[in-house]
């Protein structure tokens, strides 16, 4: 803050408004736009996404770890129950802790409830919407 002459609303706006997903892509926050531009050949936009689902295959690694396995993992919010491909690129890489998707099944669900993993699967898991309140 000091260096850049930044004041606290500047930092928050820099933070949170011009960082993420926003700042890698350099086009949105929105996971929708940016899977699109990545499917139109936008290089930025696919190293976001790849960056995202890195950073979440992380965190569910490491959480595995700590709670020393898991019956079930849940994709929620928007995100989670409307983006298959995001799904699947989390957890891509973590079939040795028992946690996959069924492509063709995971493909399917958008905004609904489903269990996307494929038959036999140690870990369960499973697409729930965010409830909404009316």
């Amino acid at each position: 803050m000091a260096k850049e002459e930044l004041g606290a609303a500047e930092l928050n706006a820099l933070l949170n408004k011009h960082s993420g997903l926003i700042g890698v892509s350099g086009l949105s926050n929105d996971m929708r736009k940016l899977l699109e531009a990545e499917a139109a050949g936008n290089e930025r936009a696919k190293l976001a996404v790849d960056v995202f689902c890195y950073r979440l295959r992380k965190y569910i690694a490491a959480y595995v770890g700590v709670l020393g396995g898991l019956d079930a993992l849940v994709f929620t919010g928007g995100i989670g129950e409307n983006a298959p491909a995001v799904r699947v690129r989390s957890v891509s890489g973590l079939g040795a802790m028992g946690i996959t998707v069924d492509p063709a099944l995971n493909a399917d669900v958008r905004g609904r409830e489903a269990d996307v993993s494929p038959e036999g699967a140690a870990c369960r898991v499973q697409v729930i919407p965010r409830t909404r309140s009316s």
